[in-house]
């Protein structure tokens, strides 16, 4: 029952900050994301400062499902659906075509956006809770390798995090496989990962 009681309280003090464009810490199924809402531009800024993250490399966007970023990026693909089908929720980072409606400081006007499922409830709830997408990108200072160590992420930001959600991250061990789909549904893998593209081609 306590953990329970744990986890609204977690739910609701991470909504309340987010909604208040401060940024939290909380789990994903791979490490702890630093997550402020996708759609604000002073909170995404911030983002940035906090992490020490160059400007000019965009932040992946947690979602709960695929029709969340409809107004974002174009779902409509068969190959998309096919990949989500499989892979979602879990560690699978997809870089999509960029329709339009997200702050530019999230892609860097790159065309582009990276949005995944995790596979871990708490994120989950809360983006469906919050009713739109967060910042996805790891909870560590630029250049320092990520962890799952919540003190750790602690003593990197100290009080600049508007809450950190102390319940525990999933049994991944690496950073989520990123995927680039472009305009001609081309498929070319950004970054290695617990998702090998021989396992993403065979379901093709």
């Amino acid at each position: 029952m306590k953990s329970k009681q744990n986890r609204k309280i977690f739910l609701e003090n991470a909504i309340n900050c987010l909604n208040q464009n401060n940024p939290c810490v909380l789990p994903t199924d791979t490490y702890y994301a630093l997550s402020v809402k996708a759609s604000s531009s002073i909170a995404v800024k911030n983002l940035f400062m906090i992490k020490k993250r160059d400007m000019t490399k965009p932040v992946p966007i947690l979602i709960s499902k695929l029709s969340d970023i409809s107004e974002y990026c174009d779902v409509s693909s068969k190959i998309l659906r096919k990949i989500t089908e499989k892979f979602w929720p879990g560690p699978l980072t997809i870089v999509l075509p960029l329709i339009g409606g997200i702050p530019e400081e999230i892609n860097n006007n790159s065309g582009f956006l990276g949005v995944r499922v995790p596979d871990h409830s708490f994120a989950v709830d809360l983006i469906n809770l919050l009713g739109e997408p967060i910042t996805g990108t790891s909870a560590n200072i630029s250049n320092i390798p990520p962890t799952k160590n919540l003190n750790e992420i602690k003593n990197s930001f100290k009080e600049s995090i508007c809450t950190y959600v102390d319940i525990p991250c999933g049994k991944e061990t690496l950073s989520s496989t990123v995927i680039k789909i472009d305009n001609d549904n081309e498929i070319v893998i950004l970054r290695e990962g617990p998702i090998t593209l021989g396992q993403i081609e065979k379901e093709l």
